[in-house]
């Protein structure tokens, strides 16, 4: 039996790494860049983390940015074929130093280091296979930009709020919880955003409102839908199939936390509002919107066959 030598493996692997990334001057660039980019990697491990703790989409955003870099993985033959113009080269060489430069300036600011990471990875293309590369890969190009979005979610909350009334969803989840409430025996009243029982009261806020979960459910299904080789309208199905599971599954979320908050203490309501209380919810949450997406994989409703006559 051969003996496998860990350290003898990792030093023949650090020898390979240096040789390819000091073999010409457009490897060297290449490689200082990204010295340059892994001074983000801790704040980014941190920030998914702690994302991923609070009930955030941040792992299945690096998913997202992981089949966007194995799907130019798989491609890398066909990529080797391209050849940057001396135009592209200077170009890209201008956008990597550019984004090293940058990093000083975004230590501190996260959608500074994504962009700085962007204006990098854009290099990187451009002198290596050309400006067409963006125009020949769209789609590993749309994965990689979705998977590094800075705060998703934040952006999100502010595109939604500024189109929508004030306080629009919460008021909505307000109003769906309480009729759920009714359906049940209880008789809550509504107020803008807070639901009144006899023997007290619960404000839907902004992270109660179902908006974060919808966001997870929309990652999950756009990684799906491709991951599958869906067509383009089955993905935005699951993705709008997604959304709406989500609000939906929210109400009676809001209906447990409104009663745990006001009969059964401060701890029942602590475990249904954190992370726990999320899991659970998000679990069930899935494995019905992933069934519901198995049962349209075969769907396709322009086949001849599966028009009705």
């Amino acid at each position: 039996m051969k003996k496998f030598n860990l350290g003898s493996k990792a030093k023949s692997t650090a020898q390979y790494l240096y040789k390819q990334s000091n073999k010409s001057w457009h490897s060297r660039i290449i490689t200082l860049g990204w010295l340059a980019m892994c001074l983000f990697i801790p704040l980014w491990i941190y920030d998914i983390v702690l994302g991923t703790i609070n009930g955030a989409a941040s792992l299945l955003l690096v998913a997202l940015a992981g089949f966007g870099f194995f799907q130019l993985w798989q491609k890398r033959e066909q990529l080797s074929k391209f050849k940057a113009s001396e135009e592209d080269k200077i170009l890209g060489y201008v956008l990597i130093f550019t984004a090293i430069a940058a990093v000083p300036f975004c230590l501190t600011v996260e959608w500074r280091q994504k962009v700085a990471f962007y204006i990098f990875l854009s290099g990187v293309a451009v002198s290596t296979w050309g400006l067409g590369f963006f125009k020949r890969y769209p789609l590993p190009t749309f994965l990689i930009f979705m998977g590094f979005f800075p705060q998703p979610t934040l952006f999100g909350k502010i595109v939604w709020t500024t189109f929508t009334p004030e306080a629009g969803l919460e008021r909505f989840m307000a109003v769906a919880g309480a009729a759920g409430l009714r359906l049940i025996g209880q008789t809550p009243n509504v107020q803008w955003d807070i639901i009144s029982l006899p023997d007290g009261a619960v404000r839907v806020d902004w992270g109660c409102s179902g908006f974060d979960l919808a966001t997870i459910a929309a990652v999950a299904s756009l990684l799906l839908g491709i991951f599958w080789k869906q067509p383009m309208w089955k993905t935005s199905l699951f993705v709008l199939m997604g959304i709406a599971f989500s609000l939906i599954s929210n109400v009676p979320r809001i209906m447990l936390m409104t009663l745990a908050s006001v009969y059964w203490g401060p701890e029942s309501f602590e475990f249904w509002h954190g992370f726990w209380g999320g899991q659970i919810f998000l679990s069930i949450l899935f494995t019905v919107h992933y069934y519901a997406m198995l049962a349209l994989l075969d769907w396709d409703p322009f086949k001849p066959d599966q028009v009705a006559t």
